[in-house]
């Protein structure tokens, strides 16, 4: 009797209860999950207001992080030479570094807000004259324009009701232009009854203003203190996640940061260098609106294979109403210059920042501007290729857990892997007889 009472307390010293906490913590995960959808199909209006409150708080969070990532390029190198130059003649390094650091900040600012100070002071003007003296002139191009079809057209013929509707959308342009726009501007009476929401759209300018502000300001700090927030936030996946699960999520984040950081960064490099070369290029041609059609075709170039083309539609419309031939100049220039930047420029600078093929690019920008539009088309492509860079990752392990390779261009002509050796074969069937594999080829040859 006493052996078997210690052979039961032995039995029950041994219970482990570890597995049925498990399965307990597995049961309320999936109930929460459950509330979880629950709660967003069912109070999705009440979450979307609760999440637009949050983010409103936390703009200028936001605006400040985005600054500090787009800033932290040129901040690196300004820190670089600072310390190259600083370092070697002081004796307290750590001090000097924070001191470079705060220096280095600042300044990487003060040349951003520099440089979009001066191209709005020589641009912003410029393009108004250059959008009033278009709309001033429609009517006068379109009658220039129709009376240049005229005689290219075949004798006999009039010129058609288009023409009609034409010289009416420029005259009805014009004089919404000229009649009711500008009067409302330049007379203070007429804005009387629009007080309310000029008033309104005041406040949300000067929030959007204050929220930009303080965004500026945190930026500073971001780029002073990034290495602390960076080991921060290892330390905490480290603590969370098993070692190698971390390894993982840390090295897919600093694939995204190079695949996004590269893209946004060399794509907006390589826009303003494109906005700079049309300039150049349509000043030598004597295009009209010169500085119009390049601040299009710059701005327009950060999407990625159609933006130029796409800037060009109604730059080729402007040019072509104002001076047909011009049109053509212009059509042949932004051609060639598509050609230039998407062979020369845009790989120099952007590199293989993607690591997709253009059928991905092109897949990627119609399926983000067919779901979010402008903003699809921009962020498509990263976005894709983080898909693409997660997806490829994934296949490559499956793939090394059998013992197979993972580059495709090996799978191109194999008809089937021998399942001992691994050894990825090509010669067991004719390519002419696709459903003629290996097996049932040799089973017909001993029966010959």
């Amino acid at each position: 009797m006493e052996e078997d009472k210690e052979k039961n307390s032995v039995k029950r010293s041994d219970w482990d209860i570890r597995p049925y906490l498990a399965i307990g913590a597995l049961i309320f995960l999936v109930f929460c999950c459950c509330i979880a959808v629950f709660t967003v199909i069912f109070k999705y209006a009440a979450l979307k207001k609760a999440l637009a409150v949050i983010m409103g708080v936390l703009q200028p969070i936001l605006i400040g992080a985005v600054l500090g990532y787009l800033f932290n390029p040129l901040m690196r190198r300004i820190d670089t030479a600072l310390c190259a130059l600083i370092l070697p003649e002081v004796k307290d390094r750590e001090n000097a570094k924070h001191g470079i650091r705060t220096v280095s900040s600042i300044v990487t600012l003060l040349i951003f807000l520099g440089l979009f100070g001066l191209i709005i002071y020589m641009i912003v003007p410029a393009l108004i004259e250059s959008v009033v003296n278009l709309v001033n002139t429609m009517s006068a191009n379109v009658e220039h324009f129709i009376a240049w079809y005229d005689e290219l057209s075949i004798p006999g013929k009039g010129s058609g009701e288009w023409e009609g509707y034409l010289l009416m959308a420029a005259e009805y342009i014009e004089d919404w232009f000229n009649n009711t726009l500008l009067p409302q501007l330049q007379d203070f009476t007429q804005w009387k009854d629009y007080v309310a929401s000029i008033t309104l759209s005041a406040i949300n300018v000067v929030l959007v203003l204050k929220n930009v502000i303080i965004g500026l300001i945190v930026s500073i700090y971001v780029l002073m203190e990034k290495e602390r927030f960076e080991g921060q936030a290892k330390k905490i996946i480290y603590a969370v996640l098993p070692i190698r699960q971390a390894n993982t999520l840390i090295q897919i984040v600093h694939k995204v940061d190079q695949i996004f950081g590269g893209f946004i960064i060399g794509k907006i490099i390589d826009s303003i260098i494109i906005g700079i070369i049309c300039f150049i290029g349509c000043s030598i041609l004597r295009m009209p609106y010169t500085l119009l059609i390049s601040v299009i075709i710059g701005v327009t170039n950060v999407i990625p294979f159609f933006g130029p083309l796409i800037g060009a539609i109604p730059c080729l419309i402007i040019v072509t109403i104002t001076d047909p031939l011009h049109g053509l100049y212009l059509l042949i220039f932004v051609l060639v210059l598509q050609q230039v930047d998407g062979n020369i420029i845009g790989p120099k600078i952007l590199g293989d920042s993607t690591g997709l093929s253009s059928f991905w690019v092109i897949f990627a920008i119609m399926v983000g501007g067919g779901l979010f539009g402008f903003v699809g088309m921009l962020f498509g492509v990263p976005t894709f290729a983080v898909i693409y860079y997660l997806i490829q990752r994934f296949i490559s392990y499956l793939l090394g857990r059998k013992g197979l390779p993972s580059k495709s261009l090996d799978y191109t002509v194999v008809t089937h892997v021998d399942p001992e050796t691994k050894k990825l074969c090509t010669g067991d069937w004719v390519r002419n007889e696709p459903f003629q594999f290996g097996r049932k080829k040799r089973k017909k040859e001993e029966k010959k």
